[in-house]
Formats: C-alpha cells, structure tokens, sequence
C-alpha cells in the first residue's frame, strides 16, 4: 500500500533546522519519495494523509536496552522468580511498549537464555508486534565477570573465540563483551572500573564479529578498560564513565561511538529508598560526577554520541528514551544533537545507516508525526499522532500512545 504524508513540517534526522510544506511517498516498508508539497504529483493509488505542518521525522532508536527486564528495583531478583517462560512474555510486552511510544529500533544488549535474539526473530517473521530488535542475547565475560547470570564466561582467546561464534550461531545481531565491572549485577566481588576481559581477548571478540559483519559494543566503565576496548577496536563503548582525554583522542581518531546511559547511573545514585539494592546505590554514587564530566570531554572532542537508555534496569521502565534524550540535553548536547542521537547518529553507529535512521528515498519507512516541534521542545515527542514502523502505522491519530 502507498500512503502520501502532505504538507509536513519535516525533519529529516540529519539537520538542524526542520523544512516546511513538504510531502513523504511511502511505497510498502520503503520511503519512495521526499519532496516539496507545491510541487507534489497527485497519487491516486496512495492513501494520502494531510498533516496540515505537523513535524515528521525518522523513528527513535534506542541503543542499549534490556527487554527482558521489568524496570523495577532490582530487576535480576524479578527473572529469578518469574523463570524463563514469564519472562519471554514480559520481553513481548516491553517490546510492545517501546514501539507505541514511537522507539521503532532497539538494540538489546543482553538477556537470559537468548532470549532477545529469540523475540527479534519472532517480531521479524511477524508472530508478535514490536520493534526492530538487534540483539546479543548473552554476553562474553571473563569468569567471575559483570552479569554472570546472561554471561558467557569465556578466558583466553581461544574461549572468546567460541564465545563469539556461539552468539553468531544462535543468531545475535550484535556482540556484546563486558570490558570491566559494573554498578549493578553482583553485590560482592565486582569492582566499578575494574578491568575484566584482557585486551587480547577483547581484540579477537571484534575481529571475528566483524569478520561475520556484526558490530561490538563493550560494557566498560573504568578508564583502562574503556581504553583496552577503543584499541581493540570496539564498535560502541557503553556507559563509558571514567573516559580520559587521550582515550577520548583515541575515540575520535577512529570514530568509535559512545553510549553514555546518563539517565541509569543517575537513577541508581537517587535510589535510596527506593528498592534498588545498597551496593548499586553506593556504586553509583561514585560514578554520577565522572559520567557528565566524561559526556562533556566526548561532545568537545567529536565523538559520536548515541542514545541508549538501559531500559528494564533498576526503576528505568520500557520506554524511557525520551528521558535519556533530554539527560543528553542537560549535559550540554543541543536538541538537534540529542535528537541525532536517537536517530541517525544511532543508525550509523548499529552499521544501518543504509536503511534507518533518516528521512530520505530507500529508507524504510519507520517515521514518526509528532504535535509540536521536538526541535525546540523535546518533550512534545510526548505528543505522538503517527508511529509507523515499516510502513505500517501503528499508532493512529488518536493519540492514546506516549514517550516516557
């Protein structure tokens, strides 16, 4: 089915300012066409939607999630109890959630029992509603490493080596390796920056799943392990709190993005009382101060920031993007840039800028039509009128779906 979006007020992911009068062509799950409305040929065999200036852009993609997890205090406590099969349901849900609030891609880097490769299928071959998920399923760690309970424990390169393939061959989208230690996770016996896999180990994680075409993204917090995974050549750092000039440097000579997660450690740290465990709250506590100063040096340096939110970790429901992209906005990143952050910054950044994250002819069709202008109020992405994912709408004009 062809659908016509007239006269929008578009913003096409790349830009800073948005263009009036213009019309989108979707043709199946693709954008045909992106053109000036004054000059747009009549298309009678497309459904044509007259936005009358409402601003249009490209969907959101959310860079680090957990779709497995509940948002709650401590969600590893809660697949404890709920056990695989509840918890493969509540990944349905939480994937439902996201993709009403207009998040049409996730990155979901790690789950118990794979079970996040398992739902990207599932949503592919069309079983069950939700969005594009690239997926790691479970993680390469160093025995006795951050979250051991969806680790691939994994010591020495040969180890690595089968790790990866492993993944590979259940079907991940992404590799994801933990390069130190964590906030949340292990009540004992794990450091904060602490490294954990090797810098040799974690050059053959990405060698082998770039030799298969995947990407890598890397759980690392303290700065020699930040350091150990940009030479490994690591795709996406995640959370990368302790960052120094000179691996900063690093980042920006070779184009490695960051995912800060500014939102999580924030929450964590503001836990007390509020159920999340002790330990994570003193963790994270230590790590707030660092984290923005790090977001800073990355925006003064050039390097790529994306948006990734940990949604599913401690009081951090699905969705919270747009919470994580207003936290990018008061760490200094204009609205645009925290915009691009969520789309084609993070399209690029997944090596599926060919396909996502902008408004332009070949693209699929994951758009979104929002009341307002997110370019000079980001929370009127609140204010959702269309979600179409593949060019095929699922939010309609009712307005009944939100952006948390």
């Amino acid at each position: 089915m062809k659908v016509l979006f007239r006269d929008a007020l578009l913003w096409d992911g790349v830009g800073s300012e948005s263009r009036p009068h213009m019309d989108v062509l979707i043709d199946g799950e693709r954008i045909a066409d992106v053109r000036p409305t004054a000059s747009s040929p009549a298309e009678r065999d497309a459904r044509q939607v007259d936005l009358g200036g409402a601003f249009l852009m490209p969907g959101l993609i959310d860079m680090h999630v957990h779709l497995i997890w509940s948002g709650s205090p401590d969600p590893v406590s809660v697949v404890d109890a709920d056990g695989e099969q509840l918890t493969a349901m509540r990944a349905v849900a939480n994937a439902q959630a996201q993709l009403s609030s207009g998040v049409t891609t996730v990155r979901d880097v790690g789950s118990n029992w794979d079970l996040a490769i398992a739902l990207a299928r599932a949503i592919s071959r069309g079983h069950v509603e939700g969005p594009r998920v690239v997926a790691s399923g479970r993680t390469i760690i160093m025995t006795g490493g951050h979250d051991p309970f969806w680790g691939i424990p994994c010591d020495g390169a040969d180890a690595v080596l089968r790790g990866v393939r492993t993944q590979i061959y259940a079907g991940a989208g992404v590799i994801k390796v933990a390069a130190t230690g964590g906030v949340y996770g292990r009540p004992e016996g794990e450091e904060i920056g602490q490294s954990e896999l090797s810098y040799e180990e974690l050059a053959v994680a990405a060698g082998e799943a770039h030799r298969f075409g995947l990407h890598v993204a890397a759980h690392a917090l303290g700065t020699q392990g930040i350091a150990d995974a940009v030479r490994a050549g690591i795709d996406t750092i995640e959370h990368c709190i302790f960052l120094s000039e000179e691996v900063a440097a690093e980042m920006k000579r070779r184009g490695t993005a960051m995912t800060p997660t500014v939102l999580i450690y924030r929450t964590i740290a503001e836990g007390d009382g509020a159920g999340i465990p002790a330990y994570a709250v003193e963790k994270a506590k230590r790590a707030v101060a660092a984290h923005r100063e790090s977001v800073r040096m990355a925006l003064e340096m050039g390097i790529p920031i994306v948006a990734g939110t940990d949604a599913g970790s401690c009081n951090t429901p699905h969705p919270s993007l747009l919470r994580e992209i207003t936290s990018l906005h008061a760490c200094g990143l204009p609205r645009d840039h925290a915009l691009r952050a969520a789309t084609s910054a993070a399209a690029e950044a997944l090596g599926m800028s060919r396909t996502l994250g902008t408004v332009a002819p070949g693209k699929a069709a994951d758009l979104l039509v929002v009341d307002g202008n997110p370019l000079d109020r980001l929370e009127d992405l609140r204010r959702l009128r269309y979600v179409v994912r593949a060019g095929r709408f699922v939010v309609g004009a009712a307005g009944e779906s939100r952006c948390a």
